[in-house]
């Protein structure tokens, strides 16, 4: 009895979350999802209910002048090995953009922006595991570790996923702030059955993705994963449990080959970087083309999600009361009359020898 109970027992506890337990959305790709309900997804049809906006502090004239600053803290864990070369670009691409815009709410969200980038463990990476550029408002600062990050490496399929999270996590997170992880990459952590050539029972140390995910949970920490077009299904399943878990969103990332100025022109990203962009492995000279994603679309659209559960206001623009100067016109004097001397009736005698010079 006791091993036919073990047995019943063992059966019915799932080895990952019951996706189809919760609500269906569709995420950003158009792909229907299950999942924890995110925020500003379509709506009702998918079974999801719109979460209560915080009450305006705006007055009726749209004055935000008096509104507190919502805080959003950002961090994005980029795997940086050889074959992340295009999805690094796309954030170095629109990093900056993205803080821009989502600032263009109101009130004026703070944003701070963290980036983490990991490789794999030594045995299979000579380089480095992990390098991290702290959270700050300064976007050109994180822009500029961006811009030195190169897609190199890697070893075997499976990287320090884990690693990079530990990273994230222990950066100086504010607590007044909604925090958000990009997790991006295209492998899995070791020791979940990928091919793993040198950690196949799990990355060295104590601590697995599993652990990060619990204190991402603890701290309030939403994950959104999105996966390069390299992941395999273990990596996909990892991938959408640690979004799962956190309250966040799995993406896969979708692709098409576009041409360099047109890219540009569209997404309004500093030419600054087109040189670059056709120096790159996957430019082909014949269609002056690119490799493209939609990574800096999925990330806009998250933070700006959080911006508005925290109450910024992106579709309405203050109304700011102009009050006119009051016009003091210079007093207008009159001109004095020019006065003139009174001019001397002429004599006979001169209108005489007037005639005498002109006919002379």
């Amino acid at each position: 009895m006791f091993l036919f109970l073990t047995q019943i027992t063992a059966a019915t506890v799932p080895t990952l979350p019951v996706v189809i337990d919760r609500p269906c959305y569709e995420d950003y790709n158009g792909n229907v999802l299950c999942g924890p309900c995110p925020l500003g997804v379509e709506y009702g049809s998918y079974g999801c209910a719109p979460p209560i906006p915080p009450e305006p502090c705006a007055n009726a004239n749209n004055d935000y002048s008096k509104c507190k600053s919502p805080k959003i803290d950002v961090v994005f864990v980029i795997d940086s090995t050889g074959s992340m070369a295009d999805e690094i670009r796309s954030v170095k691409y629109h990093i900056k953009q993205i803080t821009q815009k989502v600032q263009l709410g109101y009130p004026q969200p703070k944003v701070r922006i963290g980036v983490v980038t990991y490789r794999d463990y030594p045995l299979e990476e000579d380089e480095y595991v992990t390098q991290e550029s702290g959270l700050t408002t300064d976007v050109n600062d994180a822009l500029l570790f961006v811009e030195n990050i190169v897609a190199n490496g890697g070893g075997d399929t499976p990287e320090a996923v884990e690693a990079g999270l530990d990273e994230a996590l222990n950066m100086w997170w504010d607590n007044e702030a909604r925090k958000i992880i990009f997790l991006i990459g295209d492998a899995p952590p070791h020791g979940v059955g990928s091919s793993d050539g040198s950690y196949q029972n799990g990355p060295p140390g104590w601590y697995t993705y599993k652990d990060y995910v619990k204190d991402a949970i603890e701290e309030n920490i939403r994950i959104f994963t999105i996966s390069g077009s390299g992941m395999d299904s273990i990596g996909v399943r990892i991938w959408k449990e640690i979004a799962y878990e956190t309250n966040g969103v799995y993406y896969p990332l979708s692709y098409e080959r576009v041409p360099v100025e047109r890219h540009f022109r569209e997404e309004q990203i500093d030419p600054v970087y087109m040189a670059e962009a056709r120096a790159a492995p996957d430019y082909d000279y014949a269609t002056d083309s690119i490799e493209v994603n939609n990574l800096g679309t999925v990330a806009e659209k998250a933070i700006m999600q959080e911006a508005q559960a925290a109450g910024v206001i992106y579709d309405a623009q203050p109304v700011v009361e102009v009050i006119p100067e009051e016009i003091v016109l210079p007093e207008v004097v009159e001109p004095e009359p020019r006065r003139t001397e009174p001019v001397a009736e002429k004599s006979w005698w001169d209108n005489f020898l007037a005639w005498v010079v002109f006919w002379k």
